[in-house]
């Protein structure tokens, strides 16, 4: 006679269902398999998605700039195209017009505008452009990466047990325990920060980091740095979680490796708000770290892409130090200068990105900006739930 619960047994069943929808891992690449003559995973990425081959130039040609889609910018002289000089890294470009190392951006609109999904679409591009290493700030609440889980590398810190979840968007219905292992391609453990940037994170790979709560090696890598020194700074495990990403952008700056890698901050006011005050856990020494950070790692080939709800949510010394912009669709781009922290002015005299459709988005800079606004693929994830992960 069976004692098995029916109730379990449904439980099992549905899990399994919700595990079918997600596709394989993908295997076959050369960022997996090593073999060089495979393809790249943002090739893979690109197929399973629908997204284009990458074709762009650094500069309008003489016909667009004659054409109607420069008439409709409402400008009167010309702008170069912004997209090409955050995406491509280069230490010596043959373009003038292109920046030499990393670059950035901050990318603002309100919920539903399509921030998480111009997060994957730029990692794609950064994998295709330049064999980065993409880093995805991971949180314990979200996990607006599931799409790219085929690809995924997730880092987690060693020593430490973690519970995974899945959770309907619906509160009222259950969710279940899932192995992460079951879901993205890889999963590796890091010592500290210098282990991770130096051994695991791979070139040509999206990479979801989870930060120690540990903070492990913080408080040594700060203190050997005699350049950046903050009264009262001081990295330990009383430590709110998030400020674990204070240490590892500190550590990728101060001790490498210097090749090509982009940091995804999505909800960056999460970390560094300009609420942030010298309190027991010095967040605004923390900041200051960060903002230091930030200065320098444009010349160590690293580049910061940070997404927020508001520019007001986001720390002032954090946002003078941000030199490109995106608006998203339902927000109206800024007219003038003292909407924008850090810039002097701003080159858009009308509001162009409030009634754009969903996904569209509009960098730029203190002199250009870039018209029309660009579309960015719709990368769905496999399954309408939040992954949540718990520290035990």
């Amino acid at each position: 006679m069976s004692t098995q619960n029916p109730t379990d047994t449904t439980e099992t069943k549905r899990k399994e269902e919700i595990l079918a929808e997600f596709p394989d891992p993908h295997t076959t690449s050369k960022q997996y398999t090593g073999d060089q003559r495979c393809h790249d995973d943002f090739w893979d990425i690109k197929r399973a998605f629908g997204i284009p081959k990458m074709e762009w130039d650094a500069t309008y040609t003489e016909e667009e700039a004659e054409g109607k889609a420069y008439a409709e910018a409402g400008e009167r002289k010309l702008r170069k195209k912004l997209l090409p000089n955050i995406i491509f890294h280069d230490w010596d470009p043959d373009d003038h017009q292109l920046s030499v190392g990393g670059t950035d951006w901050l990318a603002v609109g309100p919920p539903g505008s399509g921030k998480s999904n111009l997060a994957l679409w730029l990692a794609v591009r950064l994998m295709e452009a330049n064999n980065e290493k993409v880093i995805w700030r991971a949180s314990t609440s979200r996990s607006e990466w599931l799409p790219f889980a085929p690809w995924a590398r997730v880092c987690l810190p060693k020593g430490v047990d973690i519970e995974a979840r899945f959770v309907p968007k619906d509160p009222t219905q259950e969710g279940f325990e899932v192995d992460l292992e079951e879901i993205v391609r890889e999963v590796v453990r890091y010592r500290d920060p210098v282990h991770l940037n130096h051994d695991l994170l791979k070139p040509g790979q999206f990479h979801v980091v989870y930060p120690d709560p540990k903070m492990r090696r913080l408080q040594e890598i700060y203190e050997n740095d005699q350049e950046k020194q903050y009264d009262g700074l001081e990295f330990s495990e009383d430590d709110p979680l998030n400020h674990w990403w204070f240490g590892w952008m500190h550590a990728r700056i101060a001790e490498g490796p210097h090749h090509w890698s982009s940091i995804m901050f999505d909800e960056i006011g999460d970390i560094a708000p300009e609420a942030a005050r010298n309190d027991e856990y010095a967040h605004y020494q923390k900041v200051e770290l960060l903002k230091d950070c930030w200065v320098d790692a444009r010349k160590y080939g690293h580049s910061i892409f940070a997404f927020g709800h508001s520019e007001a949510d986001i720390h002032s010394m954090i946002r003078r130090k941000i030199r490109w912009r995106v608006t998203m669709n339902g927000t109206a781009n800024p007219t003038n200068s003292g909407d924008v922290v850090g810039f002097r002015r701003v080159p858009m005299e009308d509001d162009i990105m409030s009634s754009r459709d969903v996904g569209m988005f509009m960098p730029f800079s203190e002199s250009e900006f870039q018209y029309p606004p660009v579309k960015a693929a719709h990368i769905p994830s496999p399954i309408d739930m939040t992954l949540k992960v718990s520290y035990a």
